[in-house]
């Protein structure tokens, strides 16, 4: 490796690691008694840089959140969900993992899931960007409700509307974080929402799957 290229990754892979830094103090202050002073300046100081490093990395506090919000994913394994596509499975066990992918995000880290879909309903922008991922959720499903159709006689075209509606509600964060409360366990929840989908798309499931 030349000289050139070594300064290079070494570069990246600090600019990598104050990137993780960043995110990991953001993370901690979101999820802290006075969320409501989460500024850029108090991320910089949790995170012991400038704060024009942070600005520099994310470019502004909405960017920061939107950054957050990717890294609580990858944490939470959302990579999971183009295998779940990618996979020609039979509809119903694409409706099983789909509902599965997201649970796990969605309990990967509730609290600062719970956080920044609160500030999405004060911050306009936020807003925006949460709009965008329920969308991008939305059209999960209308593939998996499409492959279904096709090959289930029981749902038509006028029920798939309804249908996906009621499945992107199901596998909300806020329809999980109700159910699953305090006390109920993950596969309990994951359970629930399974029954509740095969009523949304008016499947009886057969006793072994």
């Amino acid at each position: 490796m030349s000289p050139r290229a070594y300064r290079m990754e070494t570069r990246e892979a600090a600019a990598a690691q104050t990137r993780e830094k960043i995110l990991s103090a953001a993370r901690d202050l979101l999820v802290g008694e006075a969320f409501s002073e989460f500024t850029m300046d108090a991320v910089a100081r949790k995170a012991d840089v400038s704060r024009l490093t942070v600005y520099y990395q994310f470019e502004s506090k909405v960017g920061l959140l939107e950054a957050l919000y990717n890294y609580i994913a990858k944490r939470g394994e959302m990579d999971r969900l183009a295998d779940v596509f990618r996979h020609r499975s039979a509809p119903l066990t694409t409706l099983h993992d789909f509902i599965l992918v997201f649970a796990r995000f969605w309990a990967s880290d509730r609290d600062v899931i719970r956080r920044l879909h609160g500030l999405g309903a004060i911050d306009p922008e936020i807003a925006q960007s949460l709009r965008a991922r329920n969308e991008r959720r939305a059209q999960g499903l209308r593939v998996v409700v499409s492959r279904y159709t096709k090959t289930n006689s029981s749902l038509t075209s006028i029920e798939e509307p309804v249908a996906i509606d009621t499945l992107h509600m199901l596998t909300s964060f806020e329809t999980f974080d109700a159910l699953a409360g305090s006390t109920r366990s993950f596969d309990d929840v994951v359970a629930i929402l399974h029954r509740l989908a095969h009523h949304a798309i008016r499947f009886v499931a057969r006793t072994q799957e």
